[in-house]
């Protein structure tokens, strides 16, 4: 639950970035907020992911993919502050893509 709900709160990111980008100014300010709400999602997700493995004896990879997605936001404040738009935004579509395999992941694992 926790991977999906960081899913979707960085999958907005795109929406409101594509809001500001066709001329909703205010997106961009809604764009930075929600950045910091789905960092702390994906930190409640890599507790959940050591939860998975201890005491739930699964695997120890979903901690390592939470704890990569939330450097790479690290990396997206940088690039998005700086207006490095050639690499904040490829950055952003495979921090989506990882997130989004992370929340397939989990919801298939019985």
């Amino acid at each position: 639950m926790t991977s999906t709900a960081a899913a979707i709160m960085l999958f907005d990111q795109a929406v409101f970035a594509g809001q500001f980008l066709s001329g909703s100014y205010d997106s961009l300010a809604v764009h930075r907020e929600n950045a910091t709400f789905a960092g702390i999602s994906v930190l409640i997700s890599t507790v959940a992911a050591v939860l998975v493995r201890w005491p739930g004896r699964g695997p120890w990879w979903p901690i390592a993919a939470c704890i990569g997605i939330f450097a790479l936001i690290g990396l997206q404040i940088v690039f998005g502050f700086a207006r490095a738009i050639s690499v904040h935004v490829p950055l952003g579509v495979a921090i989506i893509m990882v997130a989004t395999g992370l929340a397939v992941w989990a919801w298939k694992r019985p």
